[in-house]
């Protein structure tokens, strides 16, 4: 054992002048009398007030010397060494992701990561201050730098998992503010390490504290609907994480009532599919549940809304596109009128114009998808193998262009404000555009260069393009958008309508949330919940103009991956979860403080009770 600061030991000094007020007494006036028989009181009151005399057993002055030797040691700070992950200036980013809800760790991840902090809390030193940074769908700072191991035992106590994926480049950000210009700076990451592989460095050192024990695990990965030739249909994938073959129940609710349960078999790492034609013609809410129980129920449920089909007339301008042709008449609700590029486009109305074919005149003020649009400015690029895919933006939902290969495409610039969905190393393949005249999309090259029409992405991707451009309203509008790509923590704007005056949002546990209708479009932030969310338009009569049901999904693989991996990488650098151990100081002060104010209680007790008996 040592001490901190060993000069506070000089106040064990003090117990000499204390030992002195018990030897040093009263020394009176000697008068002679002629008998000691009335006296003898007074002889022992002579003996006991004599200047000097020796020591007797006391319990007071026993008790005052212990008080005295624990504050003394208290003072001094006594401490033994202790092995501890980090010390100095310490940023503790503590995963509160989906996945750290799973159960594997008793009671979860979450818990066995929050008690893995409040070790290395209490293993803090003198000098050593620590910020403490919940990693969610929004970071959030639940310590602020700080020596107090109170209030940082408190914010952690304090701290919740989310239901949704981990920001980590936010918060990499964040605590890479609180690490800049301080000293012996290092970060510790407590986490099951579903991190992405393509962090940005942080200043100083990084320890990576893994936490998680198991990868069983079944999730729903998709659900969605879709109007087919005879009414809604239902896409359902199921991801197996696990090490063993499972053949789970899955029951499938339309508007809260039951109406189908299925069997889907599904082999060890691998997933499958369910796709369901027999779902009600009026149905507006479909939800699937798992009936098997597993590590992580997060991901055993989803919900998906089924919104009319967006119709309308189609104007084709094309030399003739045979796999085009076919994915657009196949969709419910299309009319489609061809027309080759040497006749003039009638003046009448269309919903939505595709050109494929190289543009000569004016456009039309419309809705417009453009494919290998010509421009003279732009010229051509054949470095066209596929460098970025936005897989999260909705109009890519179930498109996979891995394995599509391109001759050339035209070099065409994007417009300000649109958004790039697929990207080569020599430009933009496919983005999309919000106009004041309309929807725009524009594929940069001519599907006779490409294999893409050979591709079954080919008609999923013009499915969820048309569905995009053609015409809705209202709330419509955003949930044909795929308003079941929406994950927790992501905000959502909200077209409001010209009479409404609030927009009134019910979440699932019922709590409501009241939206200003402005010149500005209402955005809503409060998504952190998993389940259905009620959206109504009032008007000042409190009448509602409008309704819509907003469903918000897990549907993130690496949240439902819940294998915990041995190492993560920052930077270049692999961390590995064996991170050796630093030499910490574990002190014991505030006990012998606390035993101090014990005996004081008890002294000032014997005190008392002394007093009251020679009354």
């Amino acid at each position: 054992m040592s001490f901190l600061t060993p000069l506070a030991l000089i106040f064990a000094g003090l117990s000499i002048p204390i030992l002195i007020m018990y030897m040093l007494k009263l020394r009176r006036r000697d008068v002679l009398v002629s008998s000691t028989l009335l006296w003898r009181r007074l002889l022992r009151d002579r003996e006991a007030n004599a200047p000097w005399q020796r020591l007797r057993r006391n319990l007071l002055l026993l008790l005052q010397l212990l008080i005295l030797a624990l504050l003394t040691l208290a003072l001094a700070r006594p401490f033994v060494p202790a092995p501890t992950v980090v010390s100095g200036s310490v940023v503790i980013l503590l995963d509160s992701s989906a996945s750290m809800q799973a159960s594997d760790v008793a009671p979860t991840r979450f818990d066995a990561a929050r008690e893995a902090a409040q070790e290395i809390v209490a293993g803090l030193g003198v000098g050593d201050v620590a910020t403490i940074i919940a990693v969610g769908p929004q970071p959030r700072l639940l310590a602020s730098p700080t020596g107090d191991r109170a209030i940082l035992r408190r914010a952690l106590d304090n701290a919740a998992p989310t239901a949704g994926p981990a920001d980590w480049e936010a918060a990499f950000a964040l605590s890479a503010g609180g690490l800049v210009g301080a000293e012996d700076v290092r970060a510790i990451i407590i986490s099951d390490g579903a991190l992405p592989e393509t962090l940005p460095p942080l200043p100083g050192e990084i320890r990576f504290v893994g936490v998680g024990g198991g990868s069983d695990n079944l999730a729903i990965t998709a659900l969605a609907t879709r109007e087919g030739a005879e009414g809604p249909q239902a896409f359902l994938r199921l991801v197996n994480y696990g090490e063993s073959d499972a053949e789970p129940l899955i029951e499938f609710s339309a508007d809260g009532v039951l109406f189908d349960v299925r069997r889907l078999p599904i082999s060890a790492h691998n997933s499958a599919a369910l796709t369901l034609t027999d779902l009600p013609y009026d149905m507006r809410v479909l939800q699937a549940q798992l009936s098997t129980e597993d590590a992580l129920p997060l991901d055993d449920i989803a919900w998906a809304t089924h919104t009319p089909p967006a119709s309308g007339r189609v104007l084709l301008v094309s030399e003739g596109n045979l796999f085009l042709e076919r994915a657009l008449t196949a969709l419910p609700g299309v009319e489609l009128v061809r027309l080759s590029p040497d006749q003039l486009v009638p003046d009448e109305d269309y919903a939505l114009y595709v050109f494929d074919t190289a543009l000569t005149g004016t456009l039309p003020s419309a809705n417009l998808w453009l494919i290998g649009p010509a421009v003279s400015s732009g010229g051509s690029f054949t470095a066209t193998t596929v460098a970025h895919v936005a897989a999260d933006d909705p109009l890519l939902r179930y498109v996979d262009l891995s394995d599509v290969h391109i001759l050339q495409a035209h070099a065409v610039e994007p417009p300000p404000g649109a958004r790039v969905l697929v990207e080569a190393e020599g430009g933009p393949l496919l983005f999309v555009a919000e106009r004041s005249e309309g929807r725009l999309a524009v594929l940069t090259f001519d599907l006779r260069d490409s294999d893409l029409p050979l591709q079954i992405a080919f008609p999923i991707l013009t499915a969820n393009l048309v569905d995009w451009l053609l015409p809705r309203g209202g709330l419509a509008t955003i949930a044909g958008e795929g308003w079941e790509g929406i994950r927790p923590g992501d905000p959502v704007p909200i077209p409001s309508d010209p009479e409404a005056t609030e927009i009134r949002v019910t979440a699932p546990d019922s709590t409501r949330h009241v939206l200003p209708v402005g010149e500005k479009v209402p955005v809503f932030a409060a998504t952190d919940q998993l389940g259905l969310y009620l959206i109504e338009q009032r008007d000042r009569s409190d009448t509602v103009l409008q309704s819509a049901v907003l469903t918000v999904n897990l549907f993130d693989e690496a949240e439902s991956d819940i294998a915990p991996r041995a190492s993560v990488r920052v930077g270049q650098t692999e961390i590995t979860a064996a991170a050796r151990e630093e030499e910490g100081h574990r002190e014991f002060w505030p006990w012998l403080a606390g035993a101090a104010l014990v005996v004081l209680v008890v002294e000032w007790w014997t005190y008392q009770r002394g007093t009251i008996q020679s009354r």
